[in-house]
Parts: C-alpha cells; structure tokens; sequence
C-alpha cells in the first residue's frame, strides 16, 4: 500500500487487498488536485496488501518459487510463520519510466517486510511514475496503515539504491534508502507490531481510486525499464542481535518463497514478470510484459 503526493498533483496511492479480488477491502485513497490539499482521513482496516490473483494455467512458470499471481505485486515473497522475518536489505536500480503516454501511470519498487498474508507490511523504496507525460521520481518510507512518507532526497533513474528494514529492538524499526550513486540516504525510525511473517521485493501498481473496492481502482501500470534486484538479503535472527543476513530467495526452515506475477483486470494477461533465481539465490529481475526474462549473472 502507498499513498503519495506529487508536486502536479497529490494522489493516494494504495495495494489494499482482499481475500479474493471480488471482495478488495482496505484503505480508500483519494485523488486530489493540486489547489486543494487532502482532508485528514481515518484508515479502514486491511486485509493484506498483496491483492490475490488466479494463475492463468497456460503459462509457464519457471520453478524458483511456488506460482502465485496478484494484481498488483511482481517479484518474490518469503512467507513462514509470524516473528520470522527481522530485516531485509538489497540494492536495485532507479527505472526509467516511458513518458509517451499523455495518461497517469505509477509504479513502485521496494522492500518489506510483513504483508503477504497479513496486514502489516513495513516498506521502503522509489516510485517511478509517468504524470501525464512528465516522469516522476521518489523515495518513500510506509508502514501500514499510515500514509506513504516521502524522504527528503533526489533520485535520478539510473541511480543505484540501496534499502535496508530492520527491527532494532522488539517493535522498532529503522528504514534506511540510500542513493549509493550520489552518497544521498535518508532513514526514518518507527514504533510498529509486525507479523514478521513474509519478506518481499516487489514492483508494484498502487491503487489509486476510492474507495478501492474493486480492481478498476488500481493503476495503470507505468512501464519502465527492467528491475534488478540484486543482491537481496534476509535475516531472522533475533532482534536483540546484529543481523545474519541469507540469500534472499534461499528460504529459510518452515519458509516457503513466493514467485509472483502480476495480472491485468481481467486476469487474463500477465503484466509484469520475475526471472528465476540467479545463482547465488539472491536476485532477480522483473520486466514489464508476460516473458520471464533471464535473471541476473
């Protein structure tokens, strides 16, 4: 879920979630013009953020997780019980958007943690979007339900970010992003009960209608440039401690990871697809379109 102003406009932008897509439930975002400021708004309740899609069968899947499909997250989940997951950190690079079209679209790339299955998701990462043919870039910070945080740095598409969540203490956590091209990172701390159940790097297409009840209100998906993340490395070692971090996509005991396409409306087409697992089991890359592309060497 995000939720994120712009300087053209101010757009509310959420992954709210359901069981099942004909009954989406959660945040009800809002759209705002640039003359009038959002109101202070009371957050629903959630279900998860990841919006639950069938697989379409006649794909072909590539086998480094077990298929799934949602309608606005492509990439990789691990998910296991709660308490499990204590921090993540990976490094990918900023997209460039395609501005050629005059509509809005959005897309988001980044880390978390909590909200696979559930409705606690900690997450950091940039937004690439195309404002009616003008690119936009931002870095942000989110914890469910609050609204999306924007950080207070400039990001160029090319630029390599580095994004780091971890649990500090039992319930505190640090989000950290930096801009490792221009040296640029900006960290915020935050007090927050999360399931600790999943780990997740994702692109994702927000939603940004109310009251975000059924999948017309999601995104256009902006296209942009493949997304590599790499390298991506969980812990689960006690909050209490400095983090062991693992390869990503090698799961953990009683963990299984996630591989995740993302569909369109109907769920007859795929948009957005991962690659496999590269070697080291801790990157991969995700595209716009139905072919999986090669992962990472």
């Amino acid at each position: 879920m995000r939720w994120r102003s712009v300087v053209v406009a101010v757009v509310a932008l959420c992954g709210c979630s359901s069981a099942g897509l004909a009954s989406a439930s959660g945040v009800s975002p809002m759209t705002f013009s640039a003359t009038r400021a959002p109101a202070a708004r009371t957050l629903p309740d959630l279900t998860n953020p990841r919006i639950p899609a069938p697989f379409p069968p006649r794909v072909v899947r590539h086998g480094s997780g077990v298929a799934g499909a949602s309608a606005n997250w492509a990439g990789y989940a691990q998910s296991a019980s709660t308490d499990t997951f204590t921090a993540i950190t990976g490094t990918f690079k900023v997209p460039t958007v395609t501005t050629s079209s005059s509509t809005e679209q959005f897309s988001s790339q980044w880390l978390g943690i909590g909200g696979d299955t559930d409705n606690t998701l900690i997450q950091a990462g940039v937004e690439a979007d195309n404002l009616s043919g003008t690119a936009f870039y931002q870095a942000w910070t989110e914890v469910l339900p609050q609204a999306e945080h924007p950080l207070s740095m400039k990001i160029h598409p090319g630029d390599t970010i580095a994004v780091t969540i971890v649990e500090t203490a039992k319930n505190s956590w640090k989000m950290t992003v930096a801009d490792t091209s221009t040296g640029v990172q900006a960290s915020r701390k935050a007090h927050y009960k999360s399931s600790g159940a999943s780990a997740e790097a994702i692109l994702e297409r927000p939603c940004i209608e109310a009251p975000c009840d059924s999948l017309s209100d999601l995104a256009s998906l902006a296209p942009t440039t493949a997304v590599t993340f790499d390298p991506v490395m969980i812990a689960t070692s006690s909050p209490s401690a400095a983090p062991t971090y693992e390869p990503f996509m090698v799961s953990p005991p009683d963990a299984t990871l996630q591989d995740i396409s993302m569909l369109n409306n109907s769920g007859s087409t795929v948009i957005a697809s991962p690659s496999n697992a590269n070697a080291e089991g801790d990157g991969f890359t995700v595209v716009d379109g139905s072919s999986a592309p090669p992962p990472p060497s």
